[in-house]
């Protein structure tokens, strides 16, 4: 399994709507093929700070081309765009436009650990 995070800003003002936003949309489809699936996602805000987190198994660039394509990401990250500060704008409506996304707003991963031998119980996992 992977991790990774993207970082983008939103507009003063604007961050309650952007909270309902990210707390509501319907979740992508999270198989992709047998070997890549979206695994979990979680959003963090400070202020006018978003992190998006995503954990996934599988090729990033898989992960990358079905999120520009699925319905409902499509449309949150749409409604997205409308609070966003100026030099955070993107274009999500293709596997180009995601790709230039990521490589701008991709985190660096510092660490990432996972005790050895760890496995989620089923509790864990819903």
């Amino acid at each position: 399994m992977q991790r990774l995070a993207v970082t983008f800003r939103v507009r003063p003002g604007t961050e309650e709507a952007v909270e309902k936003l990210l707390a509501s949309y319907d979740p992508p489809q999270p198989v992709i093929d047998e070997h890549t699936r979206l695994v979990s996602t979680s959003v963090f805000m400070k202020g006018g700070t978003v992190v998006r987190m995503i954990e996934f198994e599988g090729e990033f660039p898989k992960i990358m081309a079905h999120l520009s394509q699925d319905p409902s990401i499509r449309y949150v990250e749409n409604e997205l765009d409308k609070y966003l500060v100026e030099e955070d704008k993107r274009d999500m409506t293709n596997p180009a436009g995601a790709r230039a996304f990521f490589a701008k707003a991709l985190m660096k991963t510092v660490t990432n650990r996972i005790p050895e031998g760890y496995r989620p119980t089923a509790e864990a996992a819903r």
